[in-house]
């Protein structure tokens, strides 16, 4: 659930002072700067383009041409351009302002889509919402009053045929017992209870008013409500005792071993990396989350529309937090401010929102003993981390760029928090309702329960090995068998063949043994005369189960597969389309593969989905701990040797 815009609004102005603390652009991918935001609002409103009641769901900035990024050395003219999605009397635009010369270069309505939700938004709907006399009936009904003790949030409703209010602007909104002020909101959900209002008009379309069932006890075993802890711990900490490696240039621009890249925030998609180098030599021009799609299994209409999208719904950077030293990262990180545009055509700043550091992870990064000479030849491995943590409602979703000196490229999310509950009649599974109770969920403490669900995330890669055109490789692992052999039977060859056509990537039914998919650039030759490559090594690859046709899966359908490929294209960027926001569905990656365009040496951009499913269990509760998943972007055959292999077996003198 992404319930806590009330917190996540209140800490805009909170921390708002600090977006005065302006930077300049110092390179074309670096993020629009707070006077930048200022200016382009300004230049909307000269050019009658918005006004006093104009919001703004995204400004964000509109990158120059790839070539033209690709080609920008230090000292050169930097182009800034913004897109611009406008809100005003239920009316969409688009607009793309050049910020150099101060003038609107193209200016649309986009009729019949909805962007991204608004904090002016999840106000009205929840005032007008719980000023509702219905409102007000629904909480005598449970023997709620005064109506302070009641916590209520909107979420995204989604888009189901069947609902007469389909078309409108609508948010859907349950509500917590905020009796005991928990420290989390979300901790007593009060069942059966929903409104459903309209945001253009701010009418309450339906106060829904279903069962009542008697609440769980809160939970008194987390932070600040814990009655008792473990014997603790000595500290154990990651420290660069003799002084960091790693070098920050510019605003974003990361120097570390033998990488390079750039990172921008961005309100819809968190973090971007872009232009990621290994000894200059191009391996990704970027790379970001594109989408997430979490999918609630509980068919009861209080739940049942909890399918969310959430980058394109509410905005992964929009609802980052700020870490906490020595429990998000480790004490010695860089930590960064985040500067993202407000709906009110302002900025502000996330004090701390990202954090770089170097990790020893206490493995070794490659070892050998010889039994001759009884001798270790090794090197300790030390790993790069970029690290930036969105909050939504009751998940934290921790994702990580891990980069290391093998020359590898690790993409982590570990989902964190507290698992969404509702409340149920059963105290144990020993009880008369407990099996109906959990026919789609698990009763994870007494008298609660657990819904699964599912958590898609696409990342969008767009990989540029050695150079932009690329062929997106299929190694297949197939069976064979040994003719005339009077020894071994049977065996495993490698078959190679290259995906031709924009597309998901169906599996080769062939290759019973799997199969890994590579990028290759037909175009260059090592030293060994192999196509340099990266590998695409998949650590997790849960895909959708649900019925196509149902509405929530047709837009996201980028969850049916594990890996897409599509020839690039600069507006191309969001798995689920540019407006996901009570989307019909068809859009983002459906549309882009429709026409099947060559993807033979040419410009590929991969979108690989990380999937995994959640059946909660007790040990979820009362806070869920972290549980990681990864996939790692490894060279094959892009080196002559392991680049580790050069890794010195002595550490550098301390700074002074």
């Amino acid at each position: 659930m992404r319930m806590l815009r009330a917190l996540i609004f209140l800490c805009i102005f909170v921390t708002s002072a600090k977006a005065e603390e302006g930077y300049v652009p110092q390179h074309p991918m670096d993020a629009l700067t707070p006077d930048e935001i200022t200016r382009v609002v300004a230049i909307m409103r000269d050019a009658k383009l918005a006004g006093d009641a104009t919001l703004y769901p995204a400004i964000t900035l509109h990158e120059m041409p790839k070539e033209d990024v690709m080609g920008w050395k230090h000292g050169d003219p930097i182009i800034r351009q913004a897109l611009v999605v406008s809100r005003e009397k239920g009316e969409t635009s688009e607009s793309i302002v050049d910020i150099n010369r101060a003038a609107v270069l193209s200016h649309k309505v986009v009729p019949g889509v909805q962007p991204m939700i608004m904090d002016s938004e999840w106000l009205l709907a929840r005032r007008n919402f719980m000023a509702d006399p219905r409102f007000k009936k629904a909480l005598e009904r449970r023997g709620y009053a005064p109506t302070n003790s009641v916590f209520c949030t909107p979420s995204s409703a989604g888009f189901f045929a069947g609902e007469s209010y389909n078309n409108r602007r609508v948010l859907k909104i349950p509500c917590y017992d905020n009796t005991e002020r928990l420290h989390h909101l979300l901790a007593r959900p009060i069942e059966g209870l929903m409104g459903i209002v309209d945001t253009d008009s701010g009418e309450v379309i339906d106060v829904i008013d279903r069962e009542v069932v008697a609440l769980s006890a809160a939970p008194k075993t987390y932070g600040e409500n814990a009655t008792a802890f473990d014997t603790p711990l000595h500290r154990v900490e990651i420290s660069a005792q003799e002084g960091s490696n790693i070098t920050l240039n510019g605003n974003l621009e990361v120097a570390w071993n033998h990488w390079s890249f750039h990172i921008r925030s961005d309100k819809r998609a968190g973090v971007i990396v872009s232009l990621a180098k290994f000894d200059d030599r191009l391996i990704a021009y970027q790379m970001n989350v594109s989408e997430m799609f979490v999918p609630y299994m509980d068919p009861n209409q209080t739940w049942s529309y909890r399918t969310f999208l959430d980058a394109g719904e509410f905005g992964l950077g929009y609802l980052m937090s700020s870490l906490q030293p020595q429990v998000d990262c480790p004490p010695d990180s860089i930590m960064v401010d985040l500067t993202f545009p407000d709906d009110a055509g302002g900025s502000y700043t996330r004090p701390g929102a990202l954090c770089l550091f170097e990790r020893a992870t206490g493995d070794p990064a490659w070892r050998h003993y010889s039994s001759g000479s009884k001798k270790i030849d090794g090197r300790p491995e030390t790993e790069l981390v970029v690290r930036h943590i969105p909050t939504l409602g009751n998940y934290d979703y921790i994702i990580d760029y891990v980069f290391a000196p093998r020359g590898s490229i690790t993409l982590r999310v570990g989902a964190t928090g507290f698992d969404a509950i509702k409340s149920s009649a059963a105290q144990d599974m020993d009880s008369e309702t407990a099996q109906a109770d959990t026919a789609y969920g698990t009763l994870i403490a007494p008298y609660t329960i657990a819904p699964n669900h599912d958590h898609f995330f696409s990342f969008r890669l767009d990989l540029d090995v050695d150079g932009t055109d690329n062929t997106l490789l299929r190694d297949s692992f197939v069976p064979t068998t040994i003719a005339g052999s009077k020894t071994r039977q049977s065996l495993w060859q490698l078959k190679t063949d290259a995906i031709i056509r924009e597309g998901p990537i169906e599996p080769d039914h062939m290759a019973v043994g799997g199969e890994a998919w590579r990028l290759s650039n037909p175009n260059r030759k090592t030293n060994l005369k192999y196509n340099p490559s990266y590998w695409i090594n998949s650590g997790h690859q849960a895909t959708s189960i649900l019925d196509p046709a149902d509405p929530p899966q047709a837009r996201a359908d980028f969850s049916s597969h594990t890996l897409w490929a599509t020839k690039y294209k600069p507006d191309e960027l969001w798995a689920a389309g540019p407006y996901p926001n009570l989307s019909h569905g068809g859009d983002g990656l459906p549309q882009f593969v429709s026409d099947a365009e060559s993807i033979t040496n040419t410009d590929v951009v991969l979108w690989y989905t990380m999937g995994f499913r959640h059946a909660p269990k007790p040990e979820d509760f009362p806070i869920l701990p972290t549980f990681w998943h990864e996939m790692t972007l490894r060279p094959a055959y892009f080196f002559d040797r392991d680049p580790s292999s050069k890794l010195s077996p002595e550490f550098a003198s301390p700074q002074e």
